[in-house]
């Protein structure tokens, strides 16, 4: 109650993922990947909430952020948020299926995959038009592989059951496995049924393929 979320009201733990707002106003840096969150529905939110709520309380101190000045000057996210971010849920293609739909919105916005497979410009926001072209630079200080279905820098030679196995077991077309934080994604996406793993295969399979540079930040 005193260091987590236990006070927080449904419109408090909405607003935080919808608007990447603090119950009491104030701004959350993007680390907290709240420009991807703010595109899930709100049932999910609910359920997310439910489930977060159901979990045992443990009272543990929170660290001081360590963001660089003057970047942690909360005030300037609002700067950033008129630049960088537009809140609201996920829509629906209407020219698409709805596999192909399910899967954008699971990638983009539950596993909000864009946030770590996304090069980021020099305020820290990802670059829309090369989305999930992968960086140099990741969440863990690795390089983070191109996703699109570029055939040379990306998965552009994968099947469909390449990416679903993956997604179930974390092992690649050419019998490795993935470690570091995508294990730990892995172990989440072993989670789902093949349903959502195909649904995500398609969707990684019908994004605009980008060419990797090794200047990707």
């Amino acid at each position: 109650m005193d260091t987590g979320i236990g006070r927080w009201s449904e419109a408090q733990f909405l607003r935080a993922l919808r608007e990447g707002a603090r119950p009491d106003g104030s701004n959350y840096f993007p680390v907290f990947p709240y420009p991807s969150f703010t595109k899930i529905t709100n049932d999910d939110v609910r359920a997310i909430k439910a489930y977060l709520f159901a979990q045992p309380a443990i009272r543990q101190s929170n660290r001081a952020h360590d963001v660089a000045f003057p970047f942690s000057w909360r005030f300037l996210q609002t700067f950033w948020k008129l630049l960088f971010f537009t809140p609201g849920p996920f829509r629906p293609n209407p020219e698409r299926g709805e596999e192909y739909n399910r899967g954008a919105y699971l990638v983009i916005a539950l596993a909000h995959c864009g946030e770590c497979h996304t090069p980021r410009n020099w305020f820290g926001s990802t670059e829309p038009s090369r989305f999930l072209a992968g960086t140099s630079h990741g969440p863990d200080g690795k390089a983070v592989p191109n996703i699109t279905p570029d055939p040379n820098t990306g998965i552009g030679g994968w099947s469909l059951e390449d990416i679903m196995t993956l997604l179930k077991t974390g092992q690649t077309p050419d019998f490795d496995f993935v470690g570091g934080l995508m294990g730990e994604v892995v172990r989440n996406t072993s989670r789902l049924d093949d349903a959502d793993r195909r649904a995500i295969a398609v969707y990684l399979k019908s994004v605009p393929a980008v060419h990797s540079q090794k200047k990707d930040r």
